[in-house]
């Protein structure tokens, strides 16, 4: 599921490729990207076979020669070396910490979470276990299940028993930082969702590497963006095929815009977290172009073509309560699509921004007949509304 922020970007995108059909031919001409050039980081050689007294120090983790991808994960062992340490995590469209996730290799937990109603900042202890939902056993997991036990006293295991399962959906490394994407697979809350609303949170831990390959130059590519920096002109790239599986090594790395091109005009919102990317580069490997992808909706879904949105915003806003909650300065945010009672359905969340984050309290949907249901969280079910 994509984060609250990202619930927007249809509309970004559909005014960002106004400018012509060019940017859909491009896309349909997108071939298999040629693996990027080995990095200029090589092995340090090897010792002299001449054994010393003299004791080799250990290199520390942001010394460490990584000749292999530490994220590309072997076995469950290599993941949780890499989980191992604390991890940050910000809400939807801020940039500001909200919560510290501490983890161990012998399977516990440790997390500091900032209480988006007063402040307050609340500690508590679990456990966690990783698991496999889209890979093979003969493979790394792919799930992280984060539990609260009887021995958890906290305030965070008082509202909620379950951290949240969560699949690891995507990963890279970008600037220094081991980037993870979740998205939460149990039903109920986790403890991103009840305080946050987020059901698709990001990781990040800071370890000094450093990328290993090298910017692609004179090439037509798709790519996630991971990270933009405006001053600079840079945004961090991990390069992807067609199919949007990753190319090489998980590595974002830091591309100059050229001087025509002006990454402030882009959509902010697909810069970061993963947004994928058409990119073109020149010689010097500056980008020259970036057109965002739009992902089109599934097959089961074609009932919904040339219902939109806005038509599905203006249907809710006819309902009296929807009318008063708006009054009291709620926003809008589309949620995707859903199906109830074999229609499609846009769904639409209500609730209240501000510069860090969306708090999502009321969640609707729409359906191309003029349906209009209400999500009861008690009962995990989708109600009409009377529109009477």
């Amino acid at each position: 599921m994509n984060r609250r922020i990202s619930k927007l970007l249809v509309v970004f995108v559909v005014l960002f490729l106004l400018s012509g059909c060019s940017a859909l031919e491009a896309w349909e001409k997108i071939w298999d990207p040629k693996e990027p050039a080995t990095g200029s980081i090589k092995p340090d050689p090897s010792p002299p076979e001449e054994s010393t007294n003299t004791p080799v120090p250990q290199p520390t983790e942001n010394e460490k020669d990584l000749t292999s991808d530490p994220l590309d994960f072997t076995d469950e062992d290599a993941l949780k070396s890499v989980l191992e340490g604390e991890w940050v995590y910000c809400p939807p469209a801020s940039d500001s910490p909200a919560a510290w996730i501490t983890f161990s290799t012998d399977g516990e937990f440790h997390v500091r979470l900032k209480d988006p109603q007063d402040g307050a900042v609340l500690e508590d202890t679990g456990v966690y276990h990783l698991d496999w939902w889209e890979t093979e056993k003969e493979e790394a997991p792919d799930m992280i299940c984060l539990e609260f036990t009887e021995d958890s006293s906290g305030p965070i295991s008082n509202k909620t028993s379950s951290a949240g399962d969560h699949l690891i959906r995507l990963k890279t490394l970008c600037d220094g930082e081991v980037l993870l994407g979740l998205m939460q697979l149990n039903n109920g809350d986790s403890m991103f969702s009840l305080y946050f609303s987020d059901t698709a949170p990001f990781l990040r831990r800071y370890t000094g590497w450093q990328p290993q390959e090298e910017i692609r130059k004179s090439e037509t590519f798709c790519a996630q963006a991971w990270k933009v920096d405006y001053e600079t002109q840079t945004v961090w790239l991990d390069d992807i095929n067609e199919g949007f599986d990753n190319i090489g090594r998980y590595e974002a790395l830091p591309y100059q815009a050229a001087s025509q091109m002006d990454l402030t005009s882009l959509p902010s919102q697909v810069l970061v977290d993963g947004g994928i990317w058409l990119v073109r580069t020149d010689e010097k490997g500056q980008i020259f172009e970036m057109i965002p992808h739009v992902f089109e909706i599934d097959d089961e879904y074609d009932e919904l073509e040339g219902f939109t949105e806005e038509e599905a915003a203006m249907l809710l806003s006819e309902v009296q309560e929807v009318q008063e909650y708006l009054e009291q300065g709620m926003t809008m945010f589309f949620d995707g699509v859903t199906e109830i009672e074999d229609e499609p359905c846009i769904m639409i969340s209500l609730g209240r921004a501000d510069e860090e984050i969306f708090v999502s309290e009321f969640s609707y949907a729409v359906s191309p007949t003029g349906r209009i249901y209400f999500y009861d969280a008690s009962t995990y079910s989708w109600n009409i509304v009377d529109m009477e």
